[in-house]
């Protein structure tokens, strides 16, 4: 194994998920993203959509990476976004959710345009919902990217499947 796989997408789309189940199953280490550093093991498997905004230069730092890109239909990303009211602690713009999907894929083209096709794949998140990591109920947790104390964020801990929250 001789290059990371760097696991993006739009938040809420199943990088989380996609790249546990990736790591499982090519035997690689699992990084989250509050972890990653330029400093990752070639065999490991980088869940970080917050990269996304930075793959051209990742895909110089590491010129061997590969990078899975997700795919999940705008209106469910939206409505986990709306569930656990992800960013609603800063922005509160009607169009902001739809937005930053758009965005964040229209980012994901401009990559796909310039880096050669052995060193992406797409995932679909439906691809992902028959995988025993995949969870189907989830209204009873949510999950944010927050740190614990901070201003209206949550009380978070984690495990090997999610960072989970609950609402203080």
């Amino acid at each position: 194994m001789s290059h990371p796989i760097i696991v993006v997408g739009p938040q809420r789309a199943g990088s989380r998920l996609a790249a546990h189940i990736i790591s499982r199953d090519s035997n690689r280490l699992f990084i989250d993203e509050l972890d990653y550093s330029l400093d990752i093991p070639l065999n490991s498997v980088v869940q970080a959509p917050f990269l996304l905004k930075v793959l051209m230069e990742i895909s110089f730092i590491f010129p061997t990476a590969q990078f899975a890109f997700m795919y999940r239909d705008k209106s469910d990303i939206i409505k986990s976004m709306e569930r656990i009211e992800w960013y609603k602690d800063y922005i509160d713009h009607p169009s902001f959710y739809s937005d930053y999907i758009d965005h964040s894929y229209a980012l994901i083209d401009a990559v796909k345009a310039y880096l050669p096709e052995h060193r992406w794949f797409d995932i679909q998140y439906e691809s992902l919902v028959h995988d025993p990591l995949f969870t189907h109920d989830r209204s009873a947790f949510t999950v944010k990217q927050h740190l614990p104390n901070t201003p209206n964020g949550p009380i978070t801990w984690r495990n090997d499947d999610y960072i989970r929250s609950i609402a203080e």
